[in-house]
C-alpha cells in the first residue's frame, strides 16, 4: 500500500499528464515543449510507485535534493516572470515593437491575437509611434508572423504606412536584434508589445540588443495554457542565462 508521499506523487503525476491533454486539445497540440508535462508526470508517477520498493537511501536523498532544488529554482524564475506581467509604458513611444507568435492556417493564434489587441488598445496613447511587426515564418506557418500582424492591423484600420515589418527573426533574441536595425537611435522610446508572461525576458533581451529606453506593454493572457507558458518562460530564462544572453 502506498504511503502518503507516494499518493501525493501519483496524484501530482496524474495531474501533469491530464494537463498535457487539456492544453493539447486547447492548442491543437501545437505548443512548444508541451512534452515536459508528460515527462514530469511520468517521473512523479514512477517516484510514487517506487515508494513501495526498497531503494538505496542515497538514491532517495538524491531524488529529493533534485526535486526540491528544481522547485526552488522554478519558483525564483517565476518571480521574474510575474514581475513583468502588469507592465505598461508611458505615453508617446517612438516605436511599438509587436513580437510575433504562432500563426495558424486560419489566422493568428490566441497568443498573437492578444498581442494585436494590445497594440490596438494603446494606439491613441502613442499616436506618432512607428509599429514594427516582428517575426519570421515557422515551418508550419502559412505566412510570416510579421505579415500576419501587419495584415491584421491593417484590417482593423491601421494605416499601412505606419507599419514596418521585420520578418527574419526566429526567436525573441532575434526579434530584438533585427528590430533594433529598424530603429533610428538607441535611446528612442520603444514599447515592447507581447504577452504578459513574456515581458521580463523580452525587455532584458531588448537592452542586450542595444536599446536603452524600453518599456513593456503587457497583453493580457489568460486561459488553460497560461500555466504552460509561464513554466516554459521560466525555462527559457534559465537557458538564456546559461548562454549569456541575459
Amino acid at each position: 500500500m502506498l504511503n502518503a508521499l507516494g499518493v501525493i506523487y501519483l496524484l501530482a503525476g496524474a495531474a501533469c499528464v491530464a494537463f498535457y491533454f487539456i492544453i493539447g486539445f486547447y492548442s491543437r497540440f501545437g505548443l512548444s515543449i508541451q512534452w515536459i508535462w508528460l515527462v514530469a508526470g511520468a517521473a512523479l508517477i514512477a517516484a510514487g510507485l517506487l515508494t513501495r520498493v526498497p531503494v538505496p537511501r542515497w538514491l532517495r536523498c538524491a531524488w529529493r535534493v533534485v526535486l526540491v532544488t528544481g522547485l526552488a529554482l522554478l519558483a525564483g524564475l517565476e518571480g521574474l516572470v510575474i514581475s513583468g506581467m502588469n507592465a505598461t509604458a508611458p505615453s508617446g513611444m517612438d516605436y511599438l515593437v509587436v513580437l510575433g507568435a504562432s500563426v495558424y492556417a486560419d489566422g493568428p493564434s490566441p497568443a498573437l491575437t492578444r498581442r494585436i489587441n494590445a497594440v490596438m488598445d494603446c494606439l491613441d496613447k502613442h499616436p506618432d509611434a512607428v509599429i514594427i511587426a516582428s517575426g519570421g515564418q515557422g515551418k508550419s506557418e502559412p505566412i510570416s508572423e510579421a505579415r500576419c500582424i501587419r495584415d491584421e492591423l491593417v484590417r482593423r484600420g491601421v494605416d499601412p504606412g505606419r507599419i514596418v515589418m521585420e520578418d527574419k527573426s526566429t526567436d525573441t533574441r532575434e526579434n530584438m536584434v533585427y528590430s533594433r536595425t529598424l530603429i533610428d537611435r538607441p535611446d528612442a522610446a520603444v514599447g515592447i508589445v507581447t504577452n504578459n508572461y513574456h515581458i521580463w525576458r523580452s525587455l532584458r533581451l531588448a537592452r542586450r540588443a542595444g536599446l536603452t529606453n524600453v518599456h513593456g506593454i503587457a497583453a493580457e493572457y489568460t486561459g488553460p495554457t497560461l500555466l504552460h507558458f509561464m513554466v516554459r518562460e521560466a525555462i527559457s530564462i534559465a537557458v538564456h542565462f546559461l548562454r549569456g544572453n541575459l
